[in-house]
């Protein structure tokens, strides 16, 4: 029995150890593989409760494999479900948006303000109407490349 009880106490450790790492991962530092530890100490703790595994030795070992095996399985889903549509913004297509503190001339880079957010943005090169767009004038957002905004004029049967 105070082997149970050791086991128990020592796993309830691991399960802790397990959801403070995916919680980081979440939370804080997204991105630096903290989630595959957290369920590797998961699995640490599932399997002191059986008392499948019993030394501090074992248990690292088994840390270490599966950390290795949910490294494994989940990597390429995850980059893959992380990645995403080609940019990730595409609800922001065809919204409206707002320019932002100086004009914006055709050529070259500016600001708009969507959805309470400050971005840069340029012309879509095709514009041939418009020249420059005064501030607080609606725009429409036509795509999004590389982390800019593209933006063409806003007609007026919008």
């Amino acid at each position: 029995m105070e082997e149970y009880l050791s086991n128990l106490n020592t796993s309830s450790i691991w399960l802790t150890i397990g959801a403070f790492l995916i919680f980081l991962e979440i939370v804080v530092f997204s991105g630096i593989g903290l989630l595959f530890a957290g369920l590797a100490a998961i699995c640490v703790g599932a399997a002191l409760i059986p008392g499948w595994i019993e030394s501090q030795s074992e248990q690292f070992i088994l840390f270490f494999f599966a950390s290795a095996f949910w490294t494994a399985v989940l990597w390429k889903p995850l980059k893959k479900f992380i990645a995403g549509k080609e940019s990730g913004f595409d609800d922001m297509v065809g919204s409206t948006t707002v320019v932002y503190g100086e004009p914006i001339e055709k050529g070259k880079m500016g600001q708009v303000k969507w959805s309470g957010a400050i971005m840069k943005c340029q012309f879509e090169p095709e514009t041939e109407t418009i020249k420059i767009i005064a501030p607080d004038t609606e725009a429409i957002i036509s795509r999004i490349s590389n982390g800019l905004i593209i933006i063409k004029e806003k007609s007026s049967n919008q």
